[in-house]
């Protein structure tokens, strides 16, 4: 038992309201970043995918980095799952395979037989976004909408809220770091929007409120 308590701390921290974080990739060494702040009344997991939450894979079959999950949302009371995989490149090819790393993580959280301690994470949310963040010093490469439908697809058939959404490229953004960003926004005319942020000052990203402003 007491093992079993050991290896769900190590793969996920908890945050509640106020509380910083800023997610990050040490395993591979990138150097994107995602910064966010918890908004009132929220209290949140962020769960390390690839090699914590999903083990035992093949060499060379890449998952996502992570994933926000809300516990508890006594303001809005939502559930919410945001899955980010931290690609710190100016390289189309692998911006496009972080696509393909997003959506076989849905398909493996969705395997309630291999790893059932995941399905939780997936299943029964009203809202599950995805992003690819940048690193500050990165310009990271647009995927036109073609190369991003089936994932976003993918979210909207497993949010439960799915009606309230009128394009389905909204569950899908960038987070593009950048130091000269003193307060996180959302850029963009149509989606998949960007946001800009940085872990200073008021650049974290409000979560989950900034999320549900991608829907407006």
């Amino acid at each position: 038992m007491a093992k079993s308590k050991e290896q769900k701390i190590w793969f996920s921290t908890s945050l509640t309201e106020g509380q910083r974080y800023v997610v990050r990739d040490a395993k591979h060494g990138s150097r994107a970043l995602v910064p966010i702040q918890i908004d009132a009344g929220n209290s949140v997991e962020v769960v390390q995918v690839d090699g914590g939450l999903i083990t035992g894979l093949s060499e060379g079959d890449a998952i996502c980095d992570s994933l926000i999950y809300t516990i508890k949302d006594n303001y809005g009371g939502l559930n919410i799952t945001w899955i980010i995989e931290l690609k710190g490149t100016k390289n189309i090819t692998e911006a496009k395979h972080s696509i393909e790393q997003i959506t076989k993580s849905i398909q493996y959280m969705q395997d309630q037989i291999a790893y059932p301690q995941a399905s939780k994470y997936i299943m029964n949310r009203d809202f599950v976004f995805a992003a690819v963040a940048g690193a500050p010093d990165k310009t990271l490469p647009v995927l036109n909408n073609d190369e991003i439908k089936t994932l976003c697809k993918k979210l909207r058939a497993i949010s439960g809220r799915r009606k309230e959404v009128r394009d389905m490229f909204m569950f899908f953004c960038y987070i593009k770091p950048n130091e000269r960003s003193k307060k996180a926004e959302i850029r963009g005319n149509k989606p998949p929007y960007d946001i800009l942020c940085y872990n200073k000052q008021d650049g974290y990203i409000p979560y989950p409120s900034m999320l549900m402003s991608l829907l407006e």
